[in-house]
């Protein structure tokens, strides 16, 4: 199946990170969100997803989970809806189904830094490492992810590599000043 036209999609992925501590509700991973894009240019699949994000808006998360799960009846590997319904199953506290469609997500594009971020959160508490990782792949794509920034360095300290992690903590927040006023995640 070829992968999604990036021009119809490109406004979708953008991820919008409102904070980088643990388990205090500040840490939300975001929906992939849209921006004006005329709906006759769109496939059949990529307006669904269009719909399935403004129900997410409207806060109608069981109707975007219908949505994007319709939207992988026309496109399995969409990229889009298999993120969401991870950040979906995410936010539900069920991780096993997050990961599998955040892997499903990064098959189709194994650069999807949204993917990589909120995949490395939903394994901070099993396996800190392969989070660490992730976060790594993402910053590799994106420098200027500054959360990513703060989690590695949460993760790095608590792992005892204190000299990277500081380095990476004072990324974050330089790249974002807001980022002075998280806390660190709980690994467990």
């Amino acid at each position: 199946m070829p992968r999604p036209t990036l021009a119809a999609l490109a406004l979708l992925s953008v991820l919008v990170v409102s904070g980088c501590s643990g388990g205090d509700g500040d840490d939300e991973p975001s929906a992939a969100t849209s921006s004006a894009t005329t709906p006759s240019s769109l496939s059949p699949a990529d307006t669904l997803v269009q719909t399935a994000l403004a129900q997410l808006e409207a806060g109608d998360a069981a109707a975007a989970r219908a949505t994007f799960e319709n939207v992988l009846e026309l496109d399995a590997d969409n990229v889009y809806a298999h993120y969401n319904l991870g950040l979906l199953a995410q936010e539900a506290g069920d991780d096993a189904l997050a990961i599998k469609h955040y892997d499903a997500a990064l098959k189709t594009d194994p650069e999807f830094t949204s993917a990589l971020y909120n995949k490395g959160i939903v394994l901070e508490t099993s396996d800190l490492d392969a989070a660490v990782e992730l976060y790594r792949r993402a910053l590799a794509i994106d420098p200027d992810l500054a959360a990513a920034h703060m989690r590695l360095g949460f993760a790095l300290l608590h792992l005892g590599k204190t000299d990277e992690a500081e380095e990476h903590l004072s990324t974050g927040v330089r790249l974002d000043p807001k980022m002075a006023d998280v806390k660190a995640p709980s690994y467990g």
